[in-house]
């Protein structure tokens, strides 16, 4: 008698896949970004003393870092409010799946979650420290904003993404980067005004680094908790396909991000290059000068 082994069922697709493996979104997104989270983080933790003191004596290196991913923070905030006004204006758009996702969108943020208020505080706080050449920085690069807007809006339940990978390094990295900014001291947040604070325990929120607070007396810890409970509709609301893009745009958002630090890295070598060549150009061009005054002197005398 001949035995059959059945054959072995295809695997699904490898993203999709990661879905499968379990039910909680936040977790595979952790999962699926934890090689490029780790990363990221090395490549912030050994560039952020590089902008304090004392290898820097104004914020003006931190703005020049910071404003990048400010920008990232007020594009997909912006794209959020247009969505919000679109379900409260028409109740979203598409089939009725769709809607639903929209309406779970627009309530998906609690109070207080958005960053781009303080961002914006932030920002004119340190143009008036480090002067207006924190925005000669990188940009975000046209072609990649256009494409992230078209995905957003033709795929907004992406914007779990934007949310989770932004708000949740806030809460997390964001506190230790907002200790050593606040263990700077007062004097180089606020040069021009008396030191208030006499302490010794650092100012976790002064101007240039608000963001990286919340209001309230928990300190964002009940918003993160809130925020995380109603993230929690999206194992029952959103398809797999829909949980396959968010993981994706989270592990494209890491990739920008990391690209971001290398682009950086790049733009103050470069200005370190012009600092350290002008001067030798000037003496260079001295030197010369000189030469040339001291020839015709020569001549001058030798007639």
């Amino acid at each position: 008698m001949i035995f059959h082994t059945p054959p072995t069922p295809a695997p699904p697709p490898p993203r999709v896949m990661a879905v499968l493996a379990s039910s909680n979104l936040s977790d595979e997104i952790n999962r699926a970004t934890r090689s490029q989270h780790i990363e990221l983080n090395r490549l912030l933790i050994n560039r952020l003393s590089l902008a304090l003191p004392p290898h820097s004596s104004t914020p003006l290196l931190y703005g020049k870092g910071l404003v990048p991913f400010a920008r990232i923070f007020l594009f997909f905030e912006i794209e959020w409010e247009i969505l919000i006004r679109q379900v409260q204006q028409s109740d979203g758009y598409g089939n009725e799946h769709a809607r639903e996702v929209q309406r779970w969108l627009a309530n998906l943020r609690p109070a207080g979650l958005a960053r781009t208020a303080r961002l914006k505080d932030d920002l004119r706080d340190l143009r008036t420290l480090g002067g207006g050449g924190i925005f000669d920085t990188i940009d975000l690069g046209e072609d990649w904003m256009k494409s992230m807007r078209m995905t957003m809006r033709r795929q907004p339940h992406v914007l779990v993404a934007f949310a989770w990978v932004f708000y949740m390094a806030t809460f997390s990295g964001g506190r230790w980067i907002r200790q050593q900014l606040a263990n700077s001291g007062d004097e180089f947040w606020k040069p021009d005004t008396p030191h208030e604070n006499d302490t010794k325990t650092p100012n976790l929120e002064l101007p240039g680094f608000t963001f990286l607070s919340f209001d309230g007396t928990q300190d964002g810890e009940d918003i993160k908790a809130d925020f995380k409970f109603r993230l929690g509709s999206a194992e029952s609301l959103l398809t797999l396909e829909e949980k396959d893009d968010i993981i994706l745009v989270s592990q494209q958002l890491f990739e920008r991000c990391t690209l971001l630090v290398s682009e950086l890295d790049q733009k103050v070598w470069r200005e370190k290059l012009r600092s350290w060549s002008w001067p030798i150009v000037s003496w260079m061009s001295m030197a010369v000068l000189t030469l040339a005054l001291l020839r015709y002197v020569w001549r001058f005398v030798g007639l």
